[in-house]
């Protein structure tokens, strides 16, 4: 019989809520029901902040909330969309993430098949500004007699183009003009006349996301090459995210949810995160009318945030209380009658170890306690005690199991710019520190030995890697102390036709640059690390309801690190190896496994124009990229994230 009250941890506000006791905590989801209404009422964009201790159900109050709009009778909180942001990202990617986030959650599907973004875009079409010959056409053939009913509409809309095949869909010019268009990009129109046809949605949500696309994507798209994306990628990322509160316009108000705020704090002390945060959260405020921004945070962040900044956080407030006893055994009779257990449950007695003075707990830890008695019941026995290396090693490989989606879905950057400062500093025992980038400089890293400069090249486009090539280039002649080092994607090529980005990619090398491609075991774990850290820093890793501290994951992870992550270690801090890969082979062989995916030893080396035993050699040395089967024939094959069997 499975343990009912083994996950006490609310990982995701779009999970369903479990066992839910619906007045523990109605004061702060009253507090952010309330914030909805004032918005949906025309009073303008609404910030609640939401206190409580570790463990206190903030997570969950969320999972509440969105639970509560999908069931409401009122048909405008049904109509709001929803998005839940963990902040587990830097301080100089803050918009970048809001932007993925935004774009993850409007474009999740729904188990009808239809996604919030697709519903709003229905919503818009239905307005008088929007226009078409079909469009028109469709509000002629309304029926007569009826007073119009733009939501109505909008419904008849979507049952009518979700009903139509692809091809059907592909054929058709639904819209020429948008109500509203005037405070969208070009780009953005474009990508919404595809997202209403269904074509390309891979490519739509990749663009909303702010992934960098193919030129040939682009094409595809009829969206053209943006350079503010590659210059200025935190000033695009910003724009789209206000375009996409302006698109929805108080038809559709947007509840934005922050979590984990204070894994911002990257680095004891570094107070860069929320003062970043801070400055996103007042902008919002201040520049749209439609938004409702709820942050869960500890008390002990509020010192963190600038005072005008932490004000609109703060506008509303509202605290999630511990648990007194009444309450604790409610919870957990709660959870019983969910899992359908007829137990004899052991007297309140055998709890009194969870609450403190006060007579209070977190839920958390009234929930752990309760895991605990029900294996001793079940078991006639205690568990034994878990080890913190083992209960560590447990949590490393589940989250290494689900990084392999995060990989999948395109968030390196964030991977690479939070995962690697905390691994440097992991593996030197502190020597080398994390700092702030600036321009093509993503982020450094610092010790009394030196300095080394990171920057993210994993641009699909060849045009803007160039751009990006060609500019560091320029920054490395005027400022040459600092090691560069550019980090790229292992399954990203640099195409054999993209001759100028080569050349300035041989340029950087020569000049002492160092091109680092982690493996793809190496970014599972660099997720899985962060993953962790950001949990511990929140207070949210824990073991049967005890935190477990960030320093204490660093120090298991400098003493159990896997080897991809010390090679990884050793290509970016370390010597310069005695005899480096090819780049220009290297980069040739990834282009052809990944055009193949299968490609035999011989046929590779022909196509390079390089004997087989080099092909070898360059594969064998640099992992990373291609997998190689001996054979016969010897083989080369595509790597691809996957989760352990």
């Amino acid at each position: 019989m499975l343990n009912p009250f083994r996950s006490w941890i609310a990982g995701d506000a779009w999970e369903l809520p479990e066992a839910d006791v619906g007045d523990i905590g109605m004061q702060a989801f009253d507090a952010c029901r309330r914030a909805i209404e004032a918005t949906l009422a025309g009073q303008g964009t609404a910030a609640v902040l939401v206190r409580g201790a570790p463990g206190s159900g903030k997570t969950h109050l969320m999972r509440r909330l969105r639970a509560y709009l999908v069931r409401s009778p009122d048909e405008r909180m049904r109509e709001t969309l929803f998005v839940y942001i963990r902040l587990s990202t830097t301080a100089n990617m803050i918009w970048r993430h809001l932007r993925r986030r935004i774009a993850d959650d409007l474009m999740r599907a729904a188990a009808d098949g239809s996604m919030q973004l697709e519903r709003l875009l229905y919503r818009v079409l239905a307005s008088p500004g929007s226009h078409g010959s079909l469009l028109d056409r469709c509000r002629q053939e309304w029926p007569s007699g009826l007073p119009w009913n733009e939501r109505a509409f909008a419904r008849a809309l979507g049952v009518m183009l979700r009903s139509l095949p692809e091809s059907s869909l592909a054929s058709l010019t639904l819209f020429d003009s948008l109500d509203g268009e005037t405070g969208l990009s070009p780009a953005l129109g474009q990508i919404l006349r595809r997202l209403a046809q269904r074509q390309d949605l891979v490519l739509v949500r990749a663009w909303l996301r702010g992934d960098s696309l193919t030129a040939a994507d682009l094409d595809r798209l009829g969206i053209a090459e943006d350079a503010t994306q590659e210059s200025e990628p935190e000033y695009a990322a910003r724009e789209m995210v206000l375009m996409l509160a302006r698109l929805a316009g108080a038809r559709m108000p947007m509840v934005l949810c922050f979590d984990q705020i204070e894994a911002l704090e990257t680095t004891p002390g570094d107070l860069s995160g929320f003062l970043a945060f801070g400055g996103a959260v007042s902008t919002l405020h201040d520049e749209t009318t439609n938004l409702v921004l709820i942050s869960c945070m500890q008390s002990s962040v509020e010192p963190m945030f600038r005072r005008a900044d932490f004000d609109r956080i703060a506008e509303h407030q509202a605290l999630l209380p511990l648990l007194g006893r009444r309450d604790a055994m409610r919870l957990i009779q709660a959870r019983i009658e969910a899992a359908g257990h007829g137990l004899v449950w052991p007297p309140p007695a055998e709890f009194e170890t969870v609450f403190n003075a006060e007579g209070l707990a977190s839920a958390r830890n009234v929930l752990a306690k309760a895991a605990e008695l029900f294996d001793r019941e079940r078991r006639t026995g205690a568990r034994p005690p878990i080890p913190l290396d083992s209960f560590l090693r447990q949590e490393w490989e589940s989250r290494m199991d689900a990084a392999v989606e995060s990989i999948s879905q395109g968030d390196v950057d964030e991977v690479l710019a939070q995962g690697i400062p905390a691994l440097l500093g992991a593996a030197s025992r502190g020597k080398w520190k994390g700092g702030t980038g600036k321009g093509d400089i993503d982020f450094r890293l610092e010790s009394p030995a030196g300095q080394i400069d990171l920057s993210l090249c994993n641009q699909r486009n060849m045009n803007s890697l160039a751009a990006r090539l060609r500019r560091l280039g320029g920054s490395t002649r005027n400022a040459p102390a600092a090691r560069l080092v550019l980090l790229r994607d292992p399954r990203l090529a640099v195409s054999r036709n993209a001759r100028a980005t080569r050349g300035y990619l041989d340029d950087l090398t020569r000049a002492g640059a160092r091109v680092v491609r982690p493996s793809i075991e190496a970014l599972q774990a660099l997720e899985a690390l962060r993953s962790l850290l950001a949990d511990a820093r929140s207070g949210d890793l824990t073991q049967d309801g005890a935190a477990i501290s960030p320093q204490t994951v660093q120090d298991w992870i400098a003493q159990s690190m896997p080897s991809s992550l010390q090679h990884l270690v050793e290509n970016i801090a370390g010597p310069e190896p005695d005899s480096p890969v090819n780049p220009q082979l290297r980069e040739d062989l990834l282009a052809l496994v990944q055009e193949r995916c299968l490609i035999t030893l011989d046929d590779a080396a022909r196509e390079t124009r390089q004997n087989a035993s080099l092909v070898r050699q360059t594969v064998r040395a640099s992992g990373d990229f291609a997998g190689l089967l001996e054979g016969p024939p010897a083989l080369l094959y595509r790597l691809v994230p996957t989760a352990r069997s």
